[in-house]
């Protein structure tokens, strides 16, 4: 495996996930992100795919949740795309916050087994 695809699989992912292409019931997913982080402009939304936080999903609405349980399902084929083996992954999470300047920023975080850390911002 080569670690800087690493990099691109968790750009990819995120970049789909907070994209216009997740649509669930009726509405876009990044609607209720950039609600969830405007509502509490102090607070980071964050959503932890390795390892996965069960209890974060009580503070999203249905329909974040609703999609994390498919994108949660859908990861280890998306790494396997990418020739991503997910054991060399320690920490791949997704954050939705309030910047000072009142802008909506998506950032990917990643740290791998070897404790090198990548953070890159999403735009969609």
């Amino acid at each position: 495996m080569k670690y800087k695809s690493i990099k691109a699989m968790a750009h990819n992912f995120t970049h789909s996930f907070v994209g216009g292409c997740n649509y669930v019931d009726g509405a876009f997913v990044f609607e209720d992100l950039y609600t969830l982080a405007r509502v509490q402009p102090e607070k980071t939304v964050r959503i932890s795919w390795v390892p996965t936080n069960t209890e974060e999903l009580f503070r999203f609405t249905p329909r974040i949740r609703k999609s994390l349980r498919y994108y949660r399902a859908w990861l280890p084929r998306h790494a396997m795309n990418h020739g991503v083996d997910l054991n060399k992954v320690n920490e791949f999470y997704t954050e939705v916050y309030v910047a000072k300047n009142h802008q909506i920023y998506v950032r990917v975080v990643t740290v791998d087994d070897r404790g090198k850390k990548n953070e890159q911002y999403v735009y969609g």
